[in-house]
């Protein structure tokens, strides 16, 4: 009986020593969980190859480690497989991260592509005129004869604002940008295309320096890539004849580089200005004189015409499918408004026009209005021009004439319009007129086409009320 109850003792002992042991043991495992909640798992690969694999603590910011493979140089750490974006280690991670390294074939490969710039500009960019075609015959790079490397050049005459990507291939597959520049950073400015300032830590632009710190070569964020896509764009005072040297990589095409030589500074050009509107209705060719704009006397307004039918409409993305897509394009800098976006426009013609002081561009539908002697709210003179709240516009019927009743009133207290009775001007009847009109067609940019009575003349028009009507292309105006 002693001897089983020794027995009994024993064994209560050991599943006490044991329940204890698991309690530890399930202590440690909820210790460890509430550790791995706050830890991320960051792998280390070349292509495929894990290199290393980590835990680090949530927002960690990583440090960079230069791994080692026979017969290659290691040429960065990249954010993904591609390695064409390189991983920032300025940011913390905050959840499993997979970071990339690229390396370089120390045994030299021919590179066998034919590299050349599409682009656009006012100097040799603008036989481009973003056409890969054009890219190949007028800016293409020529291989050097140098042992044991891939070296291209190109001279190209360059004015401010001029810009270009290096492309191979006949289309956008591995475009390079202002990325591949020797020497290039992030700065502080403004991003062309959102027209908005930042500092270099939001890395929206990039530069080029010269030997003096003067900035010769600037490129702005698009569309949210990296910089190694912007365009290249000729900074402000920096025209001139340039040779550029490209030297590339085939396996390792993260390692090309652009490098860059004034040869010849060249005065900037005196002539800014040469705006037409390219889109979905040409091709977005650049050198369609057809789509020219008309500059005022002054030349800061640059006005146009465009009239949209069915069959231009375009689907880019955008909510209205029933519309054509447009921009205004300035031949002599090569420059685009407004900036990365298109203007999508509905049937119907519409004017177009773009301000050298604001660097904007409006358009306005056409319609048909009264225009002439007219005066606002406030008594003031509107002459021969389309102003809302002001110009009558006619009203389509359902059989496709336009009409208006138009009721005539005196604007011959005005010392602009006192003329039509220094003149002796009357209406139909010989009744001393009030006030002089046209119909018009256009809008508050400007106007396309002109109806007038006859001989080119003025309607004028004595008080009263007048039915308008513009039926087949003829105007008639008659007493109610």
């Amino acid at each position: 009986m002693k001897k089983i109850f020794k027995n009994f003792v024993v064994v209560m002992l050991f599943v006490l020593a044991l329940a204890t042991v698991c309690s530890c043991v399930d202590d440690n495992n909820n210790n460890n969980n509430n550790e791995d909640e706050n830890k991320v798992t960051v792998c280390w690969y070349y292509g495929s190859k894990l290199l290393k694999e980590e835990k680090v603590e949530k927002g960690t910011k990583l440090e960079a480690w230069e791994p080692a493979e026979e017969g290659k140089t290691f040429t960065g750490w990249f954010s993904e497989a591609s390695c064409a974006i390189a991983f920032d280690f300025e940011v913390a991670v905050e959840e499993d991260t997979d970071i990339f390294a690229a390396f370089k074939s120390d045994e030299f490969v021919e590179d066998e592509n034919a590299y050349y710039l599409c682009g656009t500009g006012a100097g040799d960019m603008g036989k481009v005129s973003w056409d890969h075609g054009k890219g190949a015959e007028n800016a293409a790079f020529v291989k050097q004869d140098v042992e044991g490397a891939n070296v291209y050049k190109l001279t190209l005459t360059m004015y401010a604002g001029d810009r270009f990507q290096i492309c191979y291939g006949g289309g956008w597959e591995g475009q390079q940008g202002i990325g591949y520049m020797a020497g290039v950073e992030h700065c502080d400015g403004v991003n062309e295309y959102d027209g908005q300032e930042y500092t270099a830590a939001d890395k929206k632009v990039a530069c080029v320096k010269d030997a003096e710190g003067n900035v010769v070569f600037t490129g702005s964020d698009e569309y949210n890539n990296g910089y190694e896509s912007w365009n290249i764009v000729l900074a402000e005072g920096q025209d001139g004849v340039y040779e550029f040297t490209f030297t590339t990589y085939p396996n390792a095409k993260a390692y090309n580089t652009l490098e860059f030589k004034l040869v010849e500074k060249i005065d900037a050009l005196t002539s800014t200005h040469e705006m037409y509107l390219i889109g979905a209705m040409n091709n977005w060719t650049t050198s369609d004189a057809t789509w020219a704009l008309k500059a005022s006397e002054d030349k800061k307004l640059w006005t146009g015409y465009i009239t949209v039918t069915p069959d231009m409409y375009v689907d880019y993305g955008q909510a209205d499918l029933n519309t054509t897509a447009i921009k205004v394009y300035n031949g002599v800098d090569g420059a685009y408004y407004p900036g990365g976006d298109n203007i999508f426009i509905s049937e119907g013609t519409w004017a177009v026009q773009y301000s050298v002081d604001t660097n904007e561009v409006k358009v306005e539908k056409l319609e048909y209005y009264v225009v002439g002697t007219l005066k606002d709210a406030e008594g003031n003179a509107v002459n021969y021009a389309v102003k809302e709240g002001v110009s009558p516009k006619l009203e389509k019927q359902e059989d496709g004439s336009y009409t208006l009743a138009f009721e005539a009133y005196d604007v011959t207290d005005l010392v602009d319009y006192n003329w039509m009775a220094a003149q002796g001007k009357t209406d139909a009847e010989g009744i001393p007129a009030i006030i002089s009109i046209k119909v018009a067609f256009g809008s508050s940019l400007g106007i396309q086409e002109w109806y007038s009575a006859e001989g080119g003349d003025n309607w004028y028009l004595s008080a009263g009320t007048y039915n308008i009507v513009l039926a087949d292309g003829v105007v008639t105006v008659t007493k109610a």
